[in-house]
């Protein structure tokens, strides 16, 4: 018996190192080695992502809130983010308009100015849209648009008088210098007006035939104040218009540290 013992002994031990050998080595084993690895490669990067990610959205967050809380000049065509602007103003050719804007991320205003003239059925209006491509502490760079807002047509029998509702689009790039508490610029661009026809085909005196032109364009502005009220003018050409503006400034939603509406100097 046991000499039988040990032959069996003998012949089972290799037989199970051979099935050990190749179940370690079978394709079956290596997949799902494979598998494993790919699962554990998985989890570690959702395990960075969870890491990461609530702590970048954060960073972001402060970094934009830095941004918007740094120091710029009170510009005259562009508001500071979260600022709310009414404005009124009079002038020529519009007689008056009352115009409201605001301001996001520092960069972009937008907003709406109109008025009503007696023979006017309904009131005349125009939108307004600056972007900023810089702002800083001194310097200011950026472009905007507005209409010019003309008074109704005057019914007579005169030939020189304009028989039809004049209209000029601004589209004009516009660079200013601030110091302390005063701003001022100059606009180019281009505008579309509506004009007269100098050669009408039609040969009725009364009733100008009106034709849409494209010209150079520009202006001059200036603007004395803080952060909060301002008094403005400008000056655009070759559809002349002139106008002296009262703006007052509050900040609904803005970042910087809110500023006094006195001295006159504080920016």
């Amino acid at each position: 018996m046991p000499v039988l013992f040990a032959c069996l002994l003998l012949v089972s031990t290799p037989a199970a190192e051979t099935a050990a050998t190749v179940g370690a080595g079978s394709p079956a084993a290596e997949a799902s080695a494979g598998d494993a690895g790919a699962e554990a490669s998985v989890d570690a990067a959702s395990a960075d992502v969870e890491r990461t990610g609530p702590r970048s959205r954060p960073q972001q967050r402060r970094r934009l809130g830095r941004y918007l809380e740094r120091e710029v000049a009170p510009s005259y065509r562009y508001l500071d983010h979260g600022v709310l602007a009414p404005e009124l103003a009079f002038g020529l050719p519009h007689v008056y308009r009352v115009g409201l804007r605001i301001g996001l991320l520092d960069h972009l205003t937008l907003g709406a100015t109109i008025h009503w003239l007696p023979g006017e059925a309904t009131p005349a209006w125009s939108p307004l849209v600056g972007v900023a491509f810089y702002r800083g502490r001194v310097l200011t760079v950026g472009a905007h648009y507005f209409r010019i807002l003309y008074p109704p047509p005057v019914a007579d029998l005169d030939p020189a008088t304009i028989s039809f509702q004049q209209r000029a689009d601004h589209l004009l790039g516009s660079v200013s210098l601030s110091q302390a508490w005063f701003t001022g610029g100059f606009d180019i661009g281009w505008v579309r007006g509506l004009e007269v026809d100098t050669q009408p085909s039609s040969a009725d005196p009364i009733n100008q035939a009106p034709i849409r032109r494209d010209r150079l364009a520009g202006g001059i502005f200036i603007r004395i104040g803080n952060r909060r009220w301002g008094v403005s003018g400008q000056v655009t050409y070759p559809f002349l218009s002139a106008e002296l503006a009262v703006d007052l400034r509050f900040g609904l939603f803005e970042r910087r540290p809110k500023a006094r509406w006195m001295p006159l100097g504080d920016r």
